[in-house]
């Protein structure tokens, strides 16, 4: 009795999962980028799982509900078929909508252009991804570097052991020293910026990176409009 009540509630997340990967939502589970042909793939098995599994309990189960069986199976691969033509459209609303509860997350509002939304401390913060590594940074327009904590180098592909902290730098705690390196690249929505300048705080010293001016310069234009802090390339 509890396998026939999970069966259809099993495929309609399978439809969800398989809409969202049509869509090309980020992080949408195992069937992320990876390679067209792979891809392709996934969404052939995955497709003809999800069919062969709903045409076999709607042959075992026919009575008086196969009708709504079938229009509900219909509807479904309708949508996916939907979801598959208006994939740019209805990825850019998944993007907008996950911007606006999320603040550090980046909106795409054009091409080549970023917008972040200012958090509840009156702070930017954005997701980015240092050397393809999602980290979050938080902008800081006074800082003449990308700045980011001791803790988090080794992740990004860097040896902690090779960092050498000669570079004397001012802080709002006094003078103090970090570890110079270059970044190979950091990405906040549409916008890269390669072999960004930057640095690493002692042990402890940071809590949260800092995404300063050797980004910010890099790109075209940096503006604030009220709430919204916009990013061109």
């Amino acid at each position: 009795m509890r396998a026939h009540m999970l069966f259809w509630p099993l495929v309609l997340l399978g439809i969800v999962i398989l809409s969202l990967y049509l869509v090309g939502a980020p992080n949408s589970g195992f069937l992320e980028d990876a390679g067209a042909r792979q891809r392709n793939v996934y969404l052939i098995v995955f497709a003809v799982g999800i069919t062969v599994a709903a045409a076999g309990r709607l042959l075992l189960t026919s009575g008086p509900g196969l009708g709504r069986s079938v229009a509900l199976l219909s509807a479904a691969a309708a949508g996916i078929v939907l979801a598959h033509t208006n994939r740019v459209e209805l990825s850019q609303l998944y993007d907008r909508v996950r911007g606006n509860l999320i603040p550090s997350v980046a909106l795409t509002t054009a091409q080549g252009e970023a917008e972040l939304r200012r958090a509840w401390d009156g702070h930017y913060r954005a997701e980015a991804e240092v050397n393809g590594v999602p980290i979050r940074l938080m902008i800081d327009t006074g800082a003449s570097m990308v700045l980011l904590p001791y803790e988090s180098v080794a992740q990004i592909g860097i040896d902690p052991n090779t960092l050498e902290f000669n570079q004397p730098v001012t802080t709002a705690n006094g003078r103090s020293t970090v570890a110079p390196i270059v970044i190979s690249s950091i990405k906040i929505g549409p916008i890269v910026v390669f072999d960004v300048p930057a640095a690493v705080a002692h042990p402890g010293r940071l809590k949260f990176g800092l995404l300063g001016m050797s980004f910010l310069d890099q790109i075209s234009e940096t503006s604030f409009q009220g709430d919204r802090l916009i990013l061109r390339n």
